[in-house]
């Protein structure tokens, strides 16, 4: 039987065939070659860039020839949500903990990632209380990871103190004795960039959990939440709102009190409410001007080594040398917005065998119990947190997840203060 061939049919569909190949190899090909992405947002400069330094050791790429994550820094004057709306979804994203946090890990909870619950193991109690682990379809997966811990302190002058003055620093009694003292020394015995919104809000939460406690703090930032979720947000609603926050019952009061009596005794300067960083700098250059600055490790980090040399760095203390403490010590997340086996690997090498590189590089405190630290500084922040209970996120990212609201908010508290 006689079968004639059909050239034309044949090298037609050879060419389809061939086609579909090429297509489907490119499709593989860029696959293959398709770099997660890591995102930073609300994360220091300083802090990104050393993150993101040990980050790309994580991962080696096939070629070689680049590093295995593409960055992005988010805008963070803005919502988290806004931001991203901005960009490109990304696979890994690095965030304090806090209200902006809370939708990170729903997008998280929505799209199953995690890591194993077992990378946990290691961290300290107080520590591993604040990851977020899924109890829905993708339980037993971390979904917001600790990966570093900050903290708010308060730095002694080694010049104007004594070590076992500064080491009988326990309570806001013994702070503000140790401020008296240099009175007559300094010109500003206590000082902070009050001027700066976020730390003027970390600092003043950070006081109102050490002389009210965590059960004030958590209710203020409530407080706060509620009223900008029904669109109360302007100068006039917060100062509404603060004047029953600073009520003689209220979340407020004690720390409010405790400000404008430190400012009438002239252990904080008249004008302390202007303090920029800058400021902050050249006063503790001199070795006449400040006695005790309050600043977060983050911040002590950034000031040169001979400066901060000449400060003892201790916790902020209570209004009674009282266990049941909260210190506000935020934490950095590492938090999976798309499932990807090299993100997932490189949350857990920095949440493990790479802690010690990681504190090293940026100075931050370790989650783990045991790893290398780079000096006491971060060892004893690791140490605190430990002893006593669930480290605090800083009060602005708790109550508020845009700058406009934080300026304000930190205007309508100042305005309370003078």
């Amino acid at each position: 039987m006689n079968t004639k061939i059909n050239f034309p049919k044949v090298i037609l569909f050879t060419t389809a065939g061939i086609i579909i190949l090429l297509a489907l190899s490119f499709a593989v090909l860029a696959i293959a070659s398709r770099k997660p992405t890591a995102a930073f947002y609300g994360i220091s400069e300083r802090n990104q860039k050393n993150i993101e330094a040990v980050l790309q050791t994580t991962h080696t790429r096939r070629n070689k020839k680049s590093l295995p994550y593409n960055i992005v820094t988010l805008d963070s004057s803005v919502s988290l949500q806004k931001a991203l709306k901005n960009v490109k979804k990304p696979t890994l994203l690095f965030i304090n903990n806090g209200l902006n946090a809370e939708y990170a890990i729903k997008l998280a909870a929505k799209s199953r990632t995690g890591v194993n619950e077992s990378v946990l193991s290691g961290m300290t109690n107080s520590v591993r209380r604040t990851a977020v682990v899924s109890a829905g379809a993708a339980k037993d997966k971390v979904l917001a990871l600790p990966l570093l811990m900050d903290n708010y302190e308060i730095d002694i002058s080694n010049v104007k103190f004594q070590p076992e003055v500064i080491e009988k620093v326990f309570t806001i009694d013994d702070l503000e004795r140790v401020a008296k003292m240099s009175k007559s020394s300094t010109r500003a015995p206590i000082i902070f960039a009050s001027a700066d919104d976020e730390i003027f809000l970390n600092v003043f939460g950070a006081f109102v959990e050490a002389v009210s406690g965590r059960e004030k703090f958590d209710s203020a930032v409530e407080k706060i939440r509620s009223s900008i979720s029904v669109g109360k947000s302007s100068r006039a609603a917060f100062v509404s709102l603060l004047t029953e926050l600073c009520a003689n019952d209220g979340e407020f009061y004690e720390t409010v009190q405790l400000f404008k009596k430190w400012e009438q005794m002239g252990i904080f300067p008249k004008n302390y409410l202007m303090f920029q960083q800058k400021d902050v700098n050249a006063y503790m250059i001199s070795d006449n001007l400040n006695a005790v600055v309050i600043m977060s490790l983050s911040k002590h980090r950034s000031i040169e080594r001979t400066v901060i040399a000449k400060y003892t760095s201790s916790f902020i203390p209570a209004s009674t040398a009282r266990g049941d403490r909260n210190f506000t010590a935020p934490v950095i997340y590492g938090i999976m917005l798309k499932k990807d086996k090299v993100a997932k690997q490189s949350l857990e090498l920095l949440a493990g065998d790479l802690q010690t590189q990681l504190c090293t590089k940026t100075g931050l405190a370790p989650v783990l119990a045991r790893c290398g630290v780079p000096d006491r500084q971060s060892d004893d922040v690791r140490y605190w947190v430990a002893a006593t209970n669930v480290p605090l996120p800083a009060f602005s990212d708790a109550a508020f997840t845009n700058k406009p609201n934080r300026a304000t908010f930190a205007e309508a508290l100042r305005s309370i203060l003078r």
